[in-house]
């Protein structure tokens, strides 16, 4: 009774009233508004091919421009690695780190399969279209809106606290340590979020400070639309994936049984012959759009997963200092690190799980009613169900639980490693 209560509040306060599409959804609207920021909206498959020049202009000049902050970052670290004191130099490793897999997703985002990939998502494959099928399509079709608008708004609200943290948390260290003064400590340089190498004037004086301070503002953002965004998106479509796993296990278990004998009627046969059609049709659509992202999005999968490993062993080495500082500004982003990679993990478990589900489900058919056609169509459809509805990585590695699970086992063996080279240093 709770539940219904609260169902229907969300749903309320999530309504977004009579749509003709997908598109005019307000978590569709929010994540084309924040993707759009980072030229990764494919608005040429949508009919905006003005807009699509332009916006692959701009992807291609935010590339460029953190390709020459790769270098930049990378000769600073070169030249002050002698300098740098073990967790600053963790620092700057991650925050390369971060702008590589950035990278990364924008050279996904410029890909014709990514951008067909979320035309269909919108515009075939989303549970919008499949609503009217039935009571239940309609009911799981609701449910999974519900969850997509609230985690948008999630993710949404993580980016900016996340963001916030990273930027200000250096200037909140350089005012209390009166580096805004006019009598600022003797020999000292401020703290910034992000260093490059460029003139010592940008670290020594309040000048150079405040043009850092404001370059480092947008590219703070970009990177974090590049490490939440992407990843939100690909977990909306895994939604929809599960919705359509869900509708079709609920049509397989309320296949009739014979009303008046032991065989179907023919007329009965024919019913359950639609039935059967219409079920192995819908399971297409759903292994051709798995195939189609696992197409698009393996290259992505396989850099989140490798990046990951190397982002969560520095977080935890830098936030187990616990100094207030390190808790201010990787605090969160250790806890939305980790957390990406769990529920990612999860979901594509959860995935994996219900396509297994599936197996039984087609097993459970009342088969032994029928004629000698449709128990061949059965047969037929059960050793086409065998085929694990999952995304792999690369092509080739499943990912879920387990990867997950090896990427952690890795990341605390590699931490410890760490913390003992820093003790000694």
């Amino acid at each position: 009774m709770i539940l219904k209560q609260v169902f229907d509040v969300l749903k309320k306060r999530f309504d977004d009233g009579y749509v003709n599409t997908p598109l005019d959804f307000k978590y569709v609207a929010q994540l084309q508004f924040v993707l759009t920021t980072v030229g990764s909206w494919p608005y040429k498959q949508f009919g905006r091919n003005r807009l699509a020049a332009i916006l692959s202009t701009y992807n291609a000049f935010l590339i460029l421009v953190s390709t020459n902050l790769c270098v930049l970052d990378l000769i600073y670290i070169r030249v002050n690695r002698v300098k740098l004191s073990f967790f600053d130099l963790g620092h700057n490793i991650l925050r390369l780190i971060f702008t590589f897999l950035y990278l990364q997703r924008l050279l996904t985002a410029r890909t014709s399969k990514y951008q067909e990939v979320i035309k269909d998502y919108l515009l075939d494959f989303n549970l919008f279209y499949f609503k009217g099928r039935s009571p239940y399509a309609a009911k799981v079709q609701a449910q999974t809106h519900i969850i997509s608008g609230m985690f948008t708004i999630y993710v949404m609200w993580q980016m900016v606290i996340g963001v916030s943290l990273f930027i200000f948390m250096p200037w909140f260290n350089n005012y209390n340590r009166g580096m805004f003064s006019e009598n600022r400590p003797q020999n000292s340089t401020f703290e910034h979020s992000v260093y490059y190498y460029l003139p010592d004037a940008v670290y020594t004086t309040e000048e150079g400070y405040w043009i850092l301070f404001v370059f480092n503002i947008p590219i703070s953002y970009v990177t974090t639309i590049g490490l939440c965004v992407f990843d939100l998106l690909l977990i909306l479509i895994v939604f929809q994936i599960w919705g359509h796993l869900r509708i079709l296990k609920h049509n397989l278990q309320n296949i009739p049984l014979p009303e008046n004998s032991i065989m179907y009627s023919v007329e009965e046969n024919n019913n359950i012959r639609m039935l059967l059609k219409e079920n192995i049709l819908h399971h297409n659509i759903i292994i051709q759009f798995v195939d189609r992202c696992s197409d698009a999005f393996s290259e992505y999968l396989f850099a989140f997963y490798l990046f990951m490993q190397f982002i969560t062993c520095i977080l935890l080495l830098e936030v187990t200092t616990f100094t207030a500082d390190s808790l201010a500004k990787y605090g969160p982003l250790t806890v939305v690190m980790h957390q990406q990679l769990i529920q990612v993990s999860i979901l594509f478990e959860m995935l994996n799980t219900k396509s297994e589900q599936l197996i039984d489900t087609v097993y459970a058919i009342p088969w032994e009613h029928m004629d000698t056609k449709n128990r061949r169509t059965v047969l037929f459809f059960l050793h086409k169900i065998q085929t694990p509805v999952s995304l792999k990585a690369a092509k080739v590695v499943p990912v879920g639980v387990n990867t997950m699970s090896a990427i952690l086992k890795t990341t605390f063996s590699y931490y410890m490693m760490l913390k003992a080279l820093a003790g000694e240093r």
